[in-house]
């Protein structure tokens, strides 16, 4: 682009050059006839000159440089897939972190009434378009409680804008009014779909015949008194328009908060050898986080070396996350990430991580009793919503590796986020920070080989930064003498 702007300005300064010489020869149209020298500059200019500069062959050469230079890269541009993801994280995040769409759009990262989770170095807003296509993604797939806050705001930017033109907006303010009109209509708000119907005919498109019969329909549902209720009763779904709820409140209502815990007295700072020699000279500093479930935090597991090591092994593999479903593995927008496996022999940097975490927790890590190093990466509001990570049904992928369940979790921090992106354990009604080069540590199963329920725990979205985290499952086989069942059947 930078080489096309270069060449198209030198081509209009001659262009500039060719105008300011006709101006001044056309001062004086009849000396122009009078004298032959200007006659005939004049002939020639309008027989051959005009046509070169209007059908100019560098314009084309220039033109045609663009395109091939957008080909070159055009397989490495995002697509319509990452447009759409990036859509459904900003109003993944303006849900979980409760953001007004009105401070996203103007680049600020706020609830209301609470200082900023997030305050940039460079605050950037986003255009009226840009707010219409995180809409857009709403609307068609029938998400009006997301269409309705974004489309609204770019209604009231293009309002702003009504007449001017931007080179890369796709869309208008006849746009934005046709599809926020049937989003309410849809939510059940005929009177507002009807005003904005009424607007888009009278500033838009008057002949519109669709819109037209739109109004037409809306007046006469609000003039029976039907209304939505009438439109949903003959559809047969609902004697009342559905409510509009954000994913969030379905969330919660999948699984209703629980009393917190009362506040335990043996949480701890202490240095462990867990009496390993590699852990004598060097002793892990452990926090303990809870006890129930229990979760520990180990500060400065790895040094920022081994995390870019790992990080760098992992870059060239990353593919897009799976979860179990069923006895398959696939894709799913609760998890939004990307990740790569690591053997111990890819690098002797995972090779000591390994024997590092054997010796802290230890636990037999050698295969089939633990799996491979998981190198995840979470973007642009990257999350993966509750789940365990032990299996819960007999069927899953997990019990291929015939060495059981996953007794435990080990989950290294390879990055630090500016914002967001905590472990949160639902049930125990606590949540964890990103803390850089930490290892977070949990058992998933009780010593009677059952789960723990209370290890159910998220990934909370990633508000601002770039997440890197680093998984070892270990499992239950091998571990007999390590992590031996109790006297009691029910611990």
């Amino acid at each position: 682009l930078r080489s096309y702007l270069r060449d198209e300005s030198s081509r209009l300064r001659r262009l500039r050059r060719f105008y300011e010489k006709v101006q001044a020869l056309h001062q004086d149209p009849k000396a122009s006839v009078d004298n032959p020298l200007l006659a005939f500059s004049l002939i020639k200019r309008l027989h051959s000159d005009w046509p070169n500069i209007v059908y100019s062959e560098e314009a084309t050469r220039n033109t045609q440089a663009l395109h091939a230079g957008l080909s070159e890269v055009e397989q490495e541009l995002p697509g319509a897939e990452d447009l759409e993801g990036a859509a459904r994280a900003l109003m993944r995040l303006q849900d979980v972190y409760a953001l007004s769409v009105r401070g996203l759009a103007r680049g600020v990262f706020q609830r209301a009434g609470h200082p900023p989770l997030y305050s940039p170095g460079r605050r950037a807003s986003l255009s009226a378009d840009d707010c219409f296509h995180v809409g857009k993604v709403a609307y068609d797939t029938g998400d009006y409680y997301h269409s309705i806050p974004w489309l609204e705001e770019a209604v009231s930017l293009f309002r702003l804008s009504y007449g001017s033109w931007n080179l890369e907006d796709r869309s208008s303010l006849e746009d934005a009014l046709d599809h926020l009109a049937f989003s309410y209509f849809m939510a059940g708000n005929i009177s507002h779909a009807l005003s904005l119907s009424m607007e888009f005919l009278r500033y838009a498109d008057p002949s519109n015949q669709r819109v037209s019969r739109n109004v037409a329909k809306y007046k006469k549902l609000l003039k029976t008194g039907m209304g939505a209720r009438g439109r949903w009763d003959r559809l047969g779904c609902h004697s009342s328009p559905p409510p509009l709820l954000s994913p969030l409140h379905t969330l919660l209502g999948a699984f209703p908060p629980q009393p917190a815990p009362e506040q335990l007295l043996h949480l701890s700072c202490s240095y462990e050898t867990n009496n390993s020699p590699y852990l004598l000279l060097q002793p892990a500093k452990k926090e303990m986080v809870q006890i129930q479930p229990y979760v520990a935090l180990y500060h400065d597991f790895i040094t920022d070396a081994e995390a870019e090591t790992i990080k760098g092994l992992a870059g060239p593999w990353l593919q897009r996350s799976v979860v179990a479903s069923g006895e398959k593995q696939q894709k799913a927008e609760y998890r939004i990430s990307k990740s790569a496996w690591l053997k111990d022999t890819a690098d002797p940097v995972v090779r000591a991580l390994d024997r590092r975490m054997a010796s802290l927790t230890g636990l037999d890590l050698r295969p089939p009793y633990a799996e491979y190093l998981q190198v995840v990466n979470y973007g642009l509001g990257g999350h993966y919503e509750p789940h365990f990570d032990h299996a819960t049904s007999m069927k899953s992928p997990l019990y291929r590796m015939k060495s059981g369940n996953r007794i435990a979790t080990i989950m290294i921090y390879l990055s630090a986020v500016e914002a967001g992106g905590s472990t949160a354990f639902i049930y125990a009604n606590f949540s964890v920070p990103v803390v850089k080069n930490a290892a977070l540590f949990w058992w998933n199963l009780r010593r009677n080989g059952n789960g723990d329920g209370d290890t159910l725990h998220a990934g909370c979205p990633v508000l601002a930064g770039d997440k890197w985290v680093a998984n070892k499952w270990i499992h239950e086989h091998g571990q007999e003498f390590r992590r031996p069942c109790s006297a009691d059947p029910q611990d």
